[in-house]
């Protein structure tokens, strides 16, 4: 029993991980490969959950099966109470609940710590300012219309967006992006991201 637990803990841990990892790859990428990071971004809130309830298993150890199947059945769930006691499922709820909340939370606040830390790591360290000239303005979904420009470094021409601000199409505005990482652009006048 306890070797299956811990399974699933390393199993839950490796999905929360993963997701954390492919967000981190693909968050500043304006392509198609973006949508893996709405996948992984439901790796992350399933793996905390999952792992809640293993971890769940091991501080109110009982012998009936507290599995999320069980724990999300109502039928299930009812007869789960009549066999260890309200009082028990109670401890078990609040336990799976606070750990997921907790798990979830931290994952989350470390990894937009760290997507802050490298971004600003990376415009001090290779950053470079250049001068564009705005293409296209379009609306994304529902949101903030976002302005389309292209860059160049040694050569080559990337093209990337960035919120509107108070340009229009024609203008010229001033970048500044990562020489190591192209993915990485903001408006220069926004230079707290790098302070």
């Amino acid at each position: 029993m306890l070797k299956k637990i811990v399974k699933n803990i390393l199993l839950n841990l490796f999905a929360i991980l993963l997701g954390v990892f492919i967000i981190f790859k693909v968050w500043w990428i304006h392509g198609g490969e973006r949508f893996l990071g709405i996948i992984a971004f439901f790796l992350v809130p399933i793996g905390s959950l999952f792992l809640g309830i293993s971890l769940t298993k091991i501080i109110v150890p009982t012998k009936t099966d507290i599995s999320f199947s069980v724990l999300s059945d109502k039928d299930k769930y009812e007869i789960l109470k009549s066999s260890i006691g309200s009082k028990k499922v109670k401890m078990i709820n609040i336990c799976y609940i606070s750990l997921f909340l907790i798990l979830f939370a931290t994952t989350v606040f470390g990894l937009v710590l760290s997507l802050n830390k490298y971004e600003k790591y990376q415009l001090k360290t290779y950053g470079r300012i250049q001068k564009v000239k705005i293409n296209n303005i379009e609306y994304k979904g529902k949101g903030s219309p976002y302005v389309f420009f292209d860059f160049y470094l040694d050569g080559k021409k990337y093209s990337t967006d960035l919120n509107q601000k108070n340009y229009s199409i024609g203008d010229s505005a001033i970048i500044i992006f990562s020489t190591d990482n192209t993915d990485i652009v903001e408006w220069a006048e926004d230079l707290s991201v790098i302070e």
